[in-house]
């Protein structure tokens, strides 16, 4: 895996990460929890980092909807 990280996206969302070959999200919350989501196109990764509500986004296109891979 590959991934290319994005640090202090917002309050809500500490980090993004995103595996172009794997189509893979990572998602790094207050507290270090990560969740990693696939497949995820990467404009979706794209309108996430640059949206001004990023965890809206997150909880309106991509949590409970688009698979998690792995919680930690």
């Amino acid at each position: 895996m590959n991934m290319v990280w994005d640090r202090h996206v917002s309050n809500g969302i500490r980090e993004l990460g995103y595996d172009v070959e794997t189509h893979t999200l990572a998602v790094v919350f207050p507290g270090k929890k990560t969740v990693l989501h696939a497949p995820v196109p990467y404009e979706l990764y794209a309108s996430l980092f640059h949206s001004y509500n990023p965890e809206r986004v997150y909880r309106e296109t991509i949590k409970d909807k688009i698979p998690v891979v792995t919680a930690r």
